[in-house]
């Protein structure tokens, strides 16, 4: 048994599908499990099925306890999320941040929440902005609101779960929650006056260890309760970490999935315009990024549907969308991103592609332009360096790379980045050297008219969407 390679265990709670993965120290994946996260409809609200990924979980760490040393665990999820837990568990389940609040709890948060100059972020559909959600808690459930002991942001909450030790971590904090003040570091004035500061556990770093595995745990598992349990960490920053663990400063980073967060370090947060989803998420080290965001791994695949997620498109098929003058038009989400008003109003200019590949590569096309217009906010002029899912699409990142002549367009050639950001946590202040990356630069794509489409692309925005 002494035999067995060391690894790290990264549990990456994605908004689609959760995974677990064994990462070796020097950074190869060695096994990963995965399933899907479903939102659970029955109840209050829609809300995550925080048991049914508990047990998974469980079942997984015992599967890789048997081929592996693990050296330590290390959740990492989406943010806008948050749990509140008493001693023995939850008390509200936890919401989904999809799910829309009656309109009398809008309203009400509309009165009392920050100003974007305080906190940075807007107020989004749904539930995206965590104190939305909160106070529709609060409201609506305010016995068992009161009887929280703990508000726990999401990856802090399967550390909780694991270790049973309570904290909260600025990554999570700063990811557009309206509670963070990136500015002063500290919680806005509505968190402080609601109580809600107050329920928050003591700030940890992500990578600090909070303890070993509950008793309950190890047995479920099969490992050793002095495994140790790692605060955590929001996903974007855990691929963010990557780049800061290699000593990048000058870069501009697109973070892609569901959503595609842009970083862009350095860019003063007053030039960031809250009606394009222009925001500050908070680095591991305290610090705040400029960033914007838009739902484009969401987006892309409702324009693709799903014979277009399995084929495959080529530059002569965006050159035909090019030729026909046929456009996506944002957004097919609730999220606008970057084009104010737009958001449920995407729509296809004629004529639309009839196969899946052709729906592929417009929605390669789309993601693309909706990228560039990110950049142009975030006044990036750095290397682009593309990490996620949509590294390995050539045809997107091509295209932008076309778009942005003389700038560099580079994609990191490693999968798993947010799961290889998170296992860098290991041992962080220890690391005497910066960590190598692998990437891979990308030629412009040669597209006929690629330029004059795009200017137009551009001036259908303020008429579509107004």
């Amino acid at each position: 048994m002494s035999g067995r390679p060391a690894a790290l265990a990264v549990f990456d709670v994605g908004k689609t599908n959760v995974k677990l993965l064994a990462i070796a120290p020097d950074g190869a994946v060695l096994a990963a499990r995965a399933a899907p996260n479903h939102v659970a409809q029955a109840g209050p609200y829609p809300h995550c099925d925080a048991d049914t990924l508990w047990r998974w979980l469980l079942g997984a760490l015992a599967l890789l306890a048997r081929e592996y040393r693990i050296l330590a665990v290390i959740p990492s999820s989406y943010g806008s999320t948050a749990a509140l837990v008493d001693a023995t568990g939850l008390v509200l389940p936890i919401l989904d941040y999809e799910a829309e609040p009656p309109p009398p709890i809008a309203a009400g948060y509309a009165s009392v929440a920050p100003e974007f100059a305080e906190c940075c972020c807007p107020i989004n559909p749904g539930g995206l902005t965590l104190g939305r959600q909160l106070f529709w808690q609060e409201q609506a459930f305010p016995e068992a609101f009161g009887r929280a002991r703990w508000l726990l942001p999401f990856a802090q909450y399967w550390a909780w779960r694991l270790s049973g030790v309570a904290a909260a971590e600025v990554t999570s904090l700063g990811a557009q929650t309206q509670l963070w003040n990136p500015r002063t570091g500290g919680f806005t004035a509505m968190a402080e006056a609601r109580g809600w500061a107050a329920k928050l556990p003591p700030l940890r770093r992500a990578y600090d260890v909070l303890g070993g595995l509950r008793p309950e745990v190890a047995a479920a598992t099969g490992l050793p309760e002095a495994t140790p349990v790692l605060c955590g960490i929001h996903d974007s920053n855990a691929n963010f970490a990557r780049y800061l663990a290699a000593g990048y400063e000058q870069f501009t980073l697109v973070s892609t999935g569901t959503w595609l967060i842009t970083f862009r370090p350095g860019l003063p947060l007053d030039r960031l315009d809250p009606a394009r989803d222009m925001v500050s998420n908070t680095d591991l080290l305290g610090r705040p990024v400029a960033c914007t965001r838009f739902m484009g791994g969401r987006e892309f695949a409702l324009i693709a549907g799903v014979d277009g997620l399995a084929a495959a498109a080529d530059a002569s098929l965006v050159e035909q969308l090019i030729a026909d003058g046929t456009m996506a038009l944002p957004s097919f989400t609730d999220s606008g991103g970057p084009v104010p008003g737009s958001g449920g109003r995407g729509r296809i200019v004629e004529p639309a592609p009839q196969t899946g590949a052709g729906r592929a590569a417009l929605a390669s096309l789309y993601v693309a332009l909706m990228t560039d217009l990110d950049l142009t906010l975030l006044a990036s002029d750095d290397p682009v360096i593309i990490d996620g899912g949509f590294a390995h699409n050539r045809l997107y990142a091509g295209i932008l790379a076309a778009l942005r002549p003389g700038q560099p367009v580079m994609t990191s050639i490693v999968d798993q980045g947010t799961a290889h950001g998170a296992a860098l946590l290991w041992r962080w202040p220890e690391r005497q050297a910066p960590v190598a990356i692998d990437l891979a630069q990308i030629p412009p794509l040669p597209l006929a008219g690629l330029q004059p489409y795009a200017a137009a692309w551009r001036r259908a925005l303020d008429q579509h969407a107004a």
